[in-house]
């Protein structure tokens, strides 16, 4: 079975100084509009990363008296339900605000994901502006972090300044070293085996930076998937449903989780069932637990299990080699054409 994936880069940009909302996960957004911070006045800043459209359901229902209810909690009745699906609220990654003291605007950025990202912010366009430290700047924030980072006041002070901005956040620390000894697991049951579709250095949809070493493993929906290492789930993607080859529309859409490393790498499975991750944001894991259940949603052409181990490089995400583990003890690198079978782990 031929499958393609997206390559999940994670990469958020956006441009805003008004809320924002992101309409596909892990894709670019730009937001150009310009607003004038004004020197007497609190101008309040808030750019939300790293979100995705969410798919939820709404279940309506008529209980013995005859009162409608309408809930996004599954009722426990014996009433016929009407379930359907809607949009949830955007999740965020991370949040910037604009808190005014002392004449100055002060930049709070915070960090809702669970292990580190790392900010960039650029002017894109200024007026009678300073900021403290000067633009563009990078800025590496570990996880539940919430903390000034900008500082902006007018450079002529009985003046308007004015400044549109552009903040891009990449997940993880920048240069990271892979541990070399690590070998991980096959993420899929003991007793099962499956041939790896696109191995590293796929030319099909795996020909960027950050996928260059991601596989897609074809599988049945439904397939038990594994955590490969252990380590702390950093986010979560469940709520997609469908999947094509349309790009634009699918290509941001497929149901993933990651997880961070001890050695600040990080894993990234995608393309899950809808609705059937078992694991939260925040928390830890251990190889060979049961985290999910393989799908087919997002940019996809069947059934399959797209998984990558990437590193932030500096505001850019790069996939990295790495090695699963045989039922015989040795390694086996994951190549085109690959069998690999489910390893039992030791009691």
């Amino acid at each position: 079975m031929r499958c393609i994936s997206s390559s999940l880069s994670g990469e958020l940009r956006l441009r805003a100084v008004v809320t924002s909302r992101n309409p596909a996960d892990n894709k670019p957004v730009m937001l150009t509009r310009t607003v004038p911070l004004l020197s007497m006045a609190l101008l309040l800043m808030m750019i939300n990363g790293g979100q995705s459209v969410q798919a939820k359901h709404l279940y309506k229902y008529t209980d013995a008296d005859g009162v409608v209810h309408v809930t996004d909690q599954k009722p426990d009745t014996d009433q016929a339900v009407d379930v359907r699906r809607i949009k949830a609220e955007n999740r965020n990654s991370f949040t910037i605000t604009n808190e005014r003291s002392d004449g100055r605007s002060r930049q709070i950025i915070q960090n809702l994901l669970y292990g580190p990202i790392e900010v960039q912010i650029r002017v894109l366009e200024a007026e009678n502006l300073l900021s403290e430290p000067p633009l563009p700047q990078s800025f590496v924030l570990p996880r539940g972090f919430r903390g000034e980072k900008v500082i902006y006041r007018p450079r002529d002070p009985g003046k308007n300044m004015t400044v549109r901005v552009n903040a891009t956040a990449i997940p993880g620390e920048p240069n990271v070293v892979h541990d070399p000894g690590i070998r991980y697991l096959p993420p899929f049951p003991a007793d099962q085996s499956f041939v790896v579709s696109q191995g590293f250095n796929g030319t099909r949809t795996h020909d960027s930076l950050e996928a260059r070493y991601a596989i897609d493993i074809p599988m049945p929906v439904g397939t038990p998937i594994r955590a490969a290492r252990d380590g702390v789930v950093m986010e979560v993607n469940e709520d997609f449903f469908g999947a094509g080859t349309d790009l634009s529309r699918y290509g941001a859409r497929a149901n993933s989780i990651r997880v961070w490393h001890a050695d600040g790498t990080m894993s990234v499975y995608a393309h899950l069932a809808p609705e059937r991750v078992f694991v939260e944001p925040g928390e830890v894991i251990l190889r060979g637990e049961k985290i999910a259940e393989s799908g087919n949603t997002g940019f996809s052409t069947g059934p399959h299990l797209h998984f990558a181990v990437q590193r932030n490089i500096g505001m850019r995400l790069e996939s990295i080699p790495f090695v699963f583990m045989t039922r015989q003890g040795k390694t086996v690198r994951p190549e085109t054409g690959t069998r690999l079978r489910g390893v039992k782990l030791p009691e």
